[in-house]
């Protein structure tokens, strides 16, 4: 486990819960997987890195850089994005579900470096 936090609301219509973690497979490769998961359902949301630790509202998100890890597989359950290997994680500190059609937050979970 490289990193984790919890998905939180930012607002009374757009809601989430669960946990995202980083993990570094034997091989390298570098997982975020969401577990007990849910967040608001809506239209083409995505999964987003953001290169910010302060994201409440939709504003923070589109002022920092971002990377898009593909659309969210689902608004409820336990999922994996492949992080590709030239993303800087001491860079982007925040997951994110993104609203592309309409550029809303619904969801931020604040990345935390966990020490073994």
């Amino acid at each position: 486990v490289l990193t984790s936090g919890s998905f939180g609301d930012v607002d009374a219509i757009h809601k989430g819960t669960g946990t995202a973690t980083v993990y570094r497979g034997a091989d390298g490769r570098r997982t975020l997987r969401f577990t007990d998961f849910r967040v608001t359902n809506g239209p083409a949301l995505e999964v987003w890195l953001v290169a910010s630790k302060d994201v409440a509202a939709s504003g923070d998100v589109t002022a920092a850089k971002t990377v898009s890890l593909g659309r969210l597989k689902g608004n409820v359950g336990d999922q994996n994005y492949a992080i590709p290997a030239d993303v800087d994680l001491d860079e982007f500190q925040t997951v994110v579900i993104w609203c592309e059609e309409f550029s809303v937050l619904f969801s931020p979970a604040t990345l935390t470096r966990v020490t073994a």
